[in-house]
């Protein structure tokens, strides 16, 4: 006997702004198993993984100085530190003058 087929599921997005787009349910969800979970899963290049430090220790005071004090994102004052070697006064340096 053949088994009767389920039935679609349609969801609307919960976003305020969707606009009203609407997706299927079962599809979307067997294609974010598969780009996370599949075979060709996502995966971050290890250049990218390392970090702007990459593998360099940083102090977390020098980047906290940096970021509470220059008020630059975290990511710029690690990578600016990480430019200098941990350098604090030669991050500085350059933060506020420019390259």
């Amino acid at each position: 006997m053949a088994s009767k087929p389920q039935a679609e599921v349609i969801q609307e997005w919960a976003d305020f702004d969707s606009a009203g787009y609407s997706f299927e349910r079962g599809r979307m969800e067997k294609t974010v198993q598969s780009l996370c979970f599949g075979d060709n899963a996502a995966t971050v290049p290890p250049h990218i993984a390392a970090g702007p430090s990459a593998g360099q220790k940083l102090k977390k005071d020098d980047v906290e100085f940096i970021v509470s004090e220059l008020l630059v994102s975290r990511q710029v004052a690690e990578a600016t530190l990480a430019k200098h070697k941990g350098d604090l006064e030669k991050a500085l340096g350059e933060l506020v003058s420019g390259p």
